[in-house]
């Protein structure tokens, strides 16, 4: 929610309003990462949705707001449009509460938006779809099956309508961050949008870079079972036979051929190509159970010039083979500017976890010593374009955590830089 706007008790301050926008903005910026919450204040006060943890946007006692960024929206109305500007060009939805809030947020301000409204209001959907930059729903819910898989948490209070009812709000966001629980709701979002109860068309979404917790299978149906798990731990240091660039989309996405698809999936209407089409920057951030095709992705993504993709130290030989081979043919192709491998340690916890749980009894293994580590180096060594990092779980969910996520313009900075400077 918007911070509530009292013209009562505004000062006048034309000797700060007098300042370009440019600099205000910036002014406003260092004002929201100094805020901070009193320490009797922190358990008690809610996160509000488009904000991180030490969110602040929807509270309404003043007792429960930092005095900087509080006093800032009191100035007077221009300061105050200013300063919604700054904390709702990186909306971050981090919990259960912030998603619905948020939810709340969009609905409202389709209602201010409708023809015959009358009186000024600050959050409107023109102002959504105009401001905000970056979307990251870093909210999933699950609970671990440590048997098998991970799956929804049941009871869970947020929606597929919810989800994409905000996508939807948020078309102009070129940077998007998502679980891969809600990676079908982007993928299907008109026919999402239309069975929401707003019901308004997506527009023209223009997504250039998209983070997703875990692979998915955006080209096919959605899947109506839990694929089954890879686990098929091999030796440290087992060879990787040479391969020649075959895809390893000959193969299905997932090992189990007595998988169902759900054929009544809005993808017979919508091609994957066509959502994503802008897309350039595709971050896969951490593994899941079963195999997908690497390759497949180029397909979904025809714009694609940089992409992530991780892989599980010492799981499955098999399909570490695969995968080196789809980075090979992925490499062949021009448009390609940087591959970035990340290898993450043998975990039973599956993807989108903050913790990983080692399954090795005996401790865990080095990574560096596994069969898809060495294969990458050595494929590393003959290619510029190609980084091999170490993946650490969960660690997608902390970029976007804290107010200098909220406070800066360029929200969590370029991760693709990081990983060169590295």
């Amino acid at each position: 929610m918007p911070i509530p706007f009292d013209n009562t008790k505004f000062s006048s301050a034309p000797a700060l309003e007098s300042l370009p926008n440019e600099i205000l903005l910036q002014i406003i910026s260092e004002v929201v990462l100094s805020s901070t919450w009193p320490d009797h204040k922190l358990e008690q006060a809610s996160p509000i949705a488009g904000t991180t943890k030490t969110g602040w946007k929807g509270l309404k006692r003043a007792e429960e707001i930092p005095s900087g960024i509080h006093a800032v929206t009191l100035t007077s109305r221009h300061l105050h449009d200013l300063a919604n500007t700054v904390l709702y060009r990186t909306v971050v939805l981090d919990r259960e509460k912030d998603v619905l809030l948020f939810r709340r947020t969009v609905d409202d301000a389709q209602k201010a938006s409708r023809p015959g409204r009358t009186g000024k209001v600050s959050i409107t959907s023109a102002f959504l779809r105009n401001v905000v930059k970056r979307l990251a729903i870093t909210h999933a819910p699950m609970y671990t099956d440590l048997a098998v898989f991970t799956l929804r948490k049941l009871g869970s209070k947020v929606s597929d309508s919810d989800i994409a009812t905000i996508i939807t709000a948020c078309s102009g966001a070129h940077m998007i961050t998502i679980p891969s629980q809600w990676a079908h709701v982007l993928r299907d979002i008109e026919k999402s949008a239309e069975d929401s109860e707003g019901g308004e068309a997506p527009g023209n979404l223009n997504v250039t870079e998209l983070l997703l917790g875990s692979y998915v299978d955006l080209a096919k149906t959605r899947c109506t079972i839990p694929p089954i798990a890879q686990w098929r731990p091999s030796a440290p240091s087992t060879p990787i036979h040479s391969l020649p660039v075959t895809p390893s989309t000959t193969r299905p996405s997932t090992p189990n051929p007595t998988l169902q698809y759900d054929t009544t999936s809005a993808l017979g209407d919508l091609s994957p190509a066509t959502i994503f089409h802008h897309v350039t920057h595709l971050h896969i951030a951490e593994p899941a159970h079963a195999w997908y095709s690497p390759l497949a992705l180029l397909e979904v993504f025809p714009s694609l010039t940089h992409i992530a993709l991780p892989r599980r130290a010492h799981a499955n030989t098999e399909n570490d083979e695969l995968f080196i081979g789809d980075v090979k043919a992925i490499l062949l192709e021009p448009r390609i500017r940087m591959v970035i491998i990340s290898i993450f340690p043998q975990t039973l916890v599956g993807a989108d976890q903050d913790q990983a749980v080692n399954r090795d009894a005996s401790g865990s293994q080095d990574i560096k010593d596994s069969a898809i580590w060495l294969a990458a180096e050595g494929l590393r060594k003959g290619e510029g374009r190609l980084f091999v990092v170490d993946g650490h779980s969960g660690s997608w969910r902390q970029e976007w955590r804290g107010p200098a996520v909220v406070a800066s313009p360029r929200g969590p900075g370029n991760w693709w830089r990081k990983v060169i400077s590295t």
